[in-house]
């Protein structure tokens, strides 16, 4: 890889600061804006947007889900990533999207992406914890990074005190076609507490942070047991794995 050049780092230092004031627009296929205006935006779009491990998403629908679940939704690029798939490839679709998010500070962000892009028009966003089925719990969130806000305390965190939000309670029995699961390291104890809805689920992409070996295999081996089967090969991505499941 060609190193990247001081002009380069300089450029990208200064727009990550001043975004939300020179702020830069993208259209979206179909016309559809999406404002870069601060730094976690900018993130955001790298991890998603500019990661070919989502973009699957257009070959992998092979049919247009009804109801798509966003854990971990940050600045809700993934749906609206998704809502950008199923538009393009399933004319007159109008999936629902549940987004769940924890960080506080992201609720606006994302509330005004949506409104502003006119994607996932049927959509709830809610605002709490996910691997716990009830409880609270203390988020410490960095200033520095909103996207890598966490369970465990690090340098220079804040803690926000949140409430779990109960997944099988709010959806009931239906069934989820596709979820996408980036929640920081608590995807280990969403799989271990929702057996039952993950028999629901239909395709799942998720993030699958480091653990040691044992507690990596039994995440996988219990969404096998929910019926969900590997549908790529996982991708190494930094501290975490990129991995899809499918039911067959």
């Amino acid at each position: 890889m060609k190193p990247t050049s001081i002009a380069d780092r300089t450029r990208s230092f200064f727009y990550r600061r001043l975004a939300r004031f020179v702020t830069c627009e993208v259209k979206l296929a179909g016309d559809h804006p999406l404002a870069l205006d601060n730094k976690f935006q900018v993130n955001s779009l790298q991890d998603v947007f500019c990661h070919p491990f989502y973009w699957q998403l257009y070959g992998w629908l092979t049919s247009a889900p009804r109801l798509v679940v966003d854990l971990g939704a940050h600045c809700g690029h993934f749906s609206m990533l998704a809502d950008v798939c199923v538009r393009l490839r399933f004319e007159n679709s109008a999936p629902e999207y549940l987004l769940v998010e924890p960080n506080p500070d992201l609720i606006p962000v994302i509330r005004r992406n949506l409104e502003k892009s006119g994607l996932c028009s049927r959509h709830t966003l809610k605002q709490g914890l996910v691997g716990d089925r009830c409880g609270a719990a203390t988020l410490w969130v960095s200033p520095r990074n909103y996207l890598s806000a966490s369970l465990q305390p690090g340098p220079a965190t804040r803690g926000v005190s949140a409430n779990y939000f109960d997944l099988e309670g709010f959806i009931g029995d239906r069934k989820v076609d596709l979820l996408k699961v980036d929640i920081e390291g608590a995807e280990y104890a969403l799989v271990a507490n929702y057996p039952e809805f993950l028999k629901r689920v239909g395709k799942v992409m998720i993030e699958i942070h480091s653990a040691p070996e044992p507690q990596q295999r039994a995440l996988v081996e219990s969404l096998q047991r929910a019926g969900l089967r590997p549908a790529a090969n996982f991708v190494n991505h930094g501290h975490y794995q990129l991995a899809m499941f499918e039911r067959p």
